[in-house]
């Protein structure tokens, strides 16, 4: 199979990752049957597909006049197996479950073409944990975005025990034909590269919230201001490279040892957890994040994003 042999990409899943995966690619040019089991859920990504696009056109990163050409590429059904029949490439973005991801699986083994790559959008199931409910195994990857899909400028596409280089190859490709910035982890890991990247950062932050050496805002402005904004032009080991390895080996040591190491959840994170407060979607966290904050807070990381794409 080749990257141009793509022309028709099954998205499975049309919650928060889903539908912003199906309007990225539907805006490149492709075909896009996007199936979820809930009609509830279809309903509401037709509105949010229509937003996200006029989001990206606002963001000038796709013309106005492509708005409607992208809708229409874009077949919305409840009926799994007519939305399989012509895949090219599987993107299954269900909720993280793994007895419903390899039942779904299963089912994509036996309802799409033989070529068919089949790849997940889990943030922390290996592929090895489901790819031989497809009986394809060498035709399994998973390909995770962040969110919001179609603004963040990166994927990590993960081989599993048996995924053929040439399946790495044809969904790379692919990606990177969509602009995306690609990162390949080679061995199956739990968190992959990004949430162990993620947790890494947030244990520390909850450590040093906990032990009262810094509010929650400071650390927020710690990355926002100084920590994130270099990030984004310039990666850990090129920061670290400029500032001379003998220096950081220096810090290392000195710091490393006293860096947060236990495995169970911090005391400020799970007295949010027993108390219901679970963000935005409670309207409660450790900020208030009622409507208007999440509007703003959205808003904010969405033109940020854009600026970089």
């Amino acid at each position: 199979m080749k990257t141009s042999d793509i022309q028709t990409v099954s998205v499975i899943g049309a919650g928060l990752m889903g539908h912003g995966i199906a309007l990225e690619i539907a805006a490149a040019g492709y075909r896009v049957n996007l199936y979820d089991i809930n009609e509830s859920a279809l309903s509401k990504a037709r509105e949010n597909i229509h937003y996200g696009l006029q989001k990206l056109s606002e963001a000038n990163l796709i013309d106005k006049s492509q708005i409607k050409s992208a809708l229409s590429r874009i077949k919305i059904s409840h009926d799994l197996a007519e939305q399989l029949k012509d895949a090219d490439l599987v993107i299954e973005a269900a909720p993280e479950d793994l007895p419903t991801k390899q039942q779904l699986f299963k089912q994509f083994g036996k309802l799409c073409p033989d070529h068919t790559i089949l790849a997940s959008n889990t943030s922390g199931f290996m592929p090895s944990l489901y790819a031989e409910h497809s009986q394809r195994p060498s035709k399994v990857l998973v390909i995770h975005y962040a969110n919001p899909p179609h603004f963040v400028p990166l994927v990590e596409i993960v081989k599993g025990n048996k995924t053929s280089d040439e399946t790495l190859t044809v969904a790379r490709n692919f990606m990177e034909n969509l602009g995306k910035n690609v990162i390949v982890v080679n061995q199956e890991i739990e968190g992959f590269i990004l949430n162990r990247l993620q947790m890494s950062l947030l244990r520390e932050s909850l450590w040093l919230v906990e032990n009262g050496i810094a509010q929650v805002e400071d650390i927020d402005k710690a990355i926002k201001f100084c920590a994130g904004r270099r990030w984004a032009f310039a990666g850990i080991f090129e920061v670290f490279e400029l500032a001379g390895w003998d220096t950081i080996e220096t810090v290392y040591r000195e710091v490393v040892p006293t860096l947060a190491s236990k495995s169970t959840v911090p005391k400020p994170l799970k007295s949010l957890i027993d108390k219901g407060l679970y963000g935005s979607k409670s309207g409660q966290g450790f900020y208030k994040s009622d409507k208007d904050w999440t509007n703003s807070a959205k808003a904010r990381i969405t033109k940020g994003l854009a600026s970089f794409k």
